[in-house]
């Protein structure tokens, strides 16, 4: 049942959906499932880069003339800037 339209007044709207609906929400459920991953992993390197960071701090390491500090343990070699304390970590045993 339909109800009046005044002059002026929209319409109710049909509810139509995209051909490959089913097959849309299928992938926007996987994007917000890897979203939500990538959020989470975000949240732990943060906390990891921060660790790093306090134990390199800790260890009172030579820096270079502009004020970086460089070093390698094992296959790691282990960067940080002092403009913002940028952290490198680069495992030269894997291909690039």
């Amino acid at each position: 049942m339909q109800k009046e339209v005044e002059k002026g007044e929209q319409m109710d709207l049909i509810d139509v959906n995209p051909e490959h609906s089913k097959e849309i929400i299928k992938l926007a459920r996987q994007y917000k499932k890897a979203q939500v991953t990538r959020v989470n992993a975000l949240v732990e390197e943060t906390k990891l880069k921060q660790q790093l960071l306090s134990l390199i701090k800790e260890e009172h390491l030579q820096r270079l003339e502009d004020g970086t500090i460089m070093f390698t343990i094992d296959s790691y070699k282990i960067t940080v800037t002092p403009r913002d304390e940028l952290i490198k970590v680069k495992d030269e045993s894997e291909a690039a």
